[in-house]
């Protein structure tokens, strides 16, 4: 038996959808908006180089995810967890890992800020730091700013600008990106990690680099992380100058 369809309320039904359309769309579009600054004081920018498939490298990953509870995150302290490749060939592919991650450690030893190239390894604001394995304190940074950087984002829309000190300081800078994943758990089923569940934060899903402008802006797409499945994001932008991918300027935030 066929039904005749009830006009007036289905007008109503279409105009009830489209106020949440709207509501909804709004909301996305607020969620998705941030601005970022830069301090007077940039923070330290603490990279970590590790790998799935590296057997000693689970305690640097559990002492970066504590990190997450520091009173200085994203104001004096910025963790990065790059994953590298060069370990794939034990048996296990870490899904995170990016052959850029593995040069960018190796262009530190080339430029003579690391001795090796080795898992877990530790940069601080560009240069080696071996105090995680003597449990040191992280040291404070000492950098001086160049001027102020900032960034807004819209969707998946970054604009940046850097607003030198000095005439003398617009030099051409490199602004980098990485959105950064968290309460990331595996198991891995083969390699030196083999029937272990690990758990990753802070770790570099998606990484992005742009020239600045003359005029100290750049605008570019927020590196694409949907392949990986995170609820839980922070982003993390600094400069570099020249091909040295040491951080002059620092900053970073939850998205």
């Amino acid at each position: 038996m066929n039904i005749a369809p009830n006009y007036p309320f289905a007008r109503k039904l279409l105009f009830a959808f489209a106020l949440v359309s709207v509501f909804a769309v709004s909301a996305n579009t607020k969620a998705s908006t941030k601005t970022l600054q830069s301090q007077a004081q940039p923070p330290m920018l603490l990279e970590l180089y590790t790998s799935q498939g590296c057997s000693s490298c689970p305690p640097a990953e559990r002492w970066f995810t504590s990190l997450k509870e520091s009173a200085d995150l994203w104001t004096k302290l910025i963790p990065i967890n790059f994953h590298v490749d060069y370990w794939d060939y034990l048996g296990w592919k870490d899904p995170f890992a990016q052959s850029q991650f593995s040069q960018r450690q190796r262009l530190y030893k080339k430029l003579g800020h690391s001795r090796n190239v080795a898992t877990p390894g530790f940069m601080t604001n560009g240069e080696q730091w071996n105090g995680w394995f003597y449990r040191r304190s992280i040291p404070k940074s000492e950098l001086v700013s160049p001027g102020t950087l900032s960034a807004n984002i819209n969707g998946d829309e970054l604009s940046v600008n850097f607003q030198a000190k000095t005439a003398d300081e617009q030099k051409p800078y490199t602004v980098n990106v990485a959105i950064l994943g968290f309460d990331l758990k595996h198991k891995i089923k083969a390699g030196e990690n083999r029937r272990k569940t690990l758990q990753h934060d802070f770790v570099v899903l998606g990484y992005k680099k742009a020239r600045l402008a003359s005029d100290g802006t750049a605008d570019l797409d927020l590196p694409d992380t949907s392949k990986f499945n995170s609820s839980k994001q922070a982003i993390a932008l600094w400069l570099s100058k020249g091909r040295d991918p040491s951080p002059i300027l620092a900053m970073g935030d939850w998205l």
